[in-house]
């Protein structure tokens, strides 16, 4: 996936190229005819040539992204199913079981985006990082002023943003404690077997605090894109602003300013993507954090209970064997059926 990745900045550099040398060489242009690979073409059939090489780089691109997209999907999903089943033993090793109730939403919910950031988590920064640096390479191959403009934002977002996303993760942190609880309640609840009115008053007071918490992330999660969106359009401004005069002055070319203004129109989206890198990141982390430190009180649970009795061990050795090697758990099967 690394590799798939990096294949990816040389194609994504032609199709920046391309469209600049199109207006400057084959449109904007009177040196015809002109001479590739021996052969005379005139305008029009250099427009051809050029607009072909641009789609085959289209193309090249459409079909890098989609295989690596597919191959991530694998892997998330591989990830995903031997993490469940890590979790599931962990869960069964417990000889307390005293936290049944709260499997099902770990394994059916909160694994789930563990899973699905799994393959991202280096191809993802890879591939929108290489794409970021392509495209502030390009601006500063055509003008340095205008590859500078395009930074004039970006410590402003890498400075305010984080600071703003600290304040969801501790509101993620708290949303998923109030899951849980809720879990429990409605567990001991289904326990007794029985309509309780008083168990009403608790219930509601749990779907009141996870809605209250949600909103919070709401408002904070579109003031942080709101912002980054508003930075983000800041920067046109320069271009049209600098990039007009530095054509009208003939420091740079119409085709440069073109092509630069395309750049930045994809140089907004890797950005963006790397934002929200670091906002599943650290969701993911703290969602992670979440799991082991439920599991913590079960593993020592599990310690002491192997401890006090090694038959205990010995099968949670074996389950550990079976998980492994699947073929151990039909021959068990089939002696014991002998027996």
């Amino acid at each position: 996936m690394i590799v798939v990745s990096l294949i990816a900045m040389p194609i994504l550099y032609l199709t920046l190229e391309l469209p600049k040398q199109i207006v400057n060489n084959a449109l904007d242009s009177d040196r015809f005819p002109v001479v590739v690979l021996g052969q005379d073409l005139d305008q029009v059939g250099f427009l051809i040539l050029l607009c072909g090489l641009y789609l085959l780089a289209i193309i090249l691109n459409g079909l890098n992204k989609y295989g690596l997209n597919v191959f991530k999907g694998y892997v998330a999903e591989r990830f995903l199913r031997r993490f469940r089943l890590l979790v599931y033993r962990q869960w069964r090793s417990d000889p307390d079981s005293q936290n049944q109730s709260e499997i099902v939403p770990i394994l059916a919910q909160e694994v789930e985006p563990i899973g699905g950031f799994a393959a991202d988590v280096l191809t993802l920064p890879i591939l929108q990082g290489g794409t970021l640096l392509t495209i502030l390479f390009f601006m500063f191959v055509q003008d340095p002023v205008l590859g500078a403009a395009a930074l004039t934002v970006l410590p402003i977002q890498l400075v305010l943003l984080p600071k703003l996303q600290r304040r969801v993760n501790a509101l993620s942190r708290t949303r998923i404690k109030e899951v849980r609880q809720l879990g429990r309640q409605l567990s001991d609840q289904l326990r007794e077997r029985q309509v309780n009115p008083a168990g009403l008053l608790p219930a509601s007071a749990s779907f009141r605090e996870l809605e209250h918490v949600r909103r919070k992330i709401f408002r904070l999660k579109f003031f942080i894109k709101a912002l980054n969106n508003f930075l983000t359009a800041l920067t046109p401004f320069l271009f049209y602003s600098l990039g007009g005069y530095f054509v009208i002055e003939g420091r740079i070319t119409l085709g440069a300013l073109v092509a630069v203004l395309a750049a930045h129109k994809d140089f907004s989206a890797p950005l963006k993507e790397l934002f929200s890198y670091y906002q599943t990141l650290e969701d993911t982390r703290i969602r992670y954090q979440e799991i082991t430190t439920f599991f913590t009180g079960s593993i020592q649970r599990s310690g002491k209970a192997q401890a006090d009795n090694p038959k205990l061990e010995e099968v949670s050795q074996f389950e550990e064997a079976t998980l492994s090697y699947p073929a151990l758990s039909v021959k068990r099967q089939g002696a014991i059926a002998t027996s």
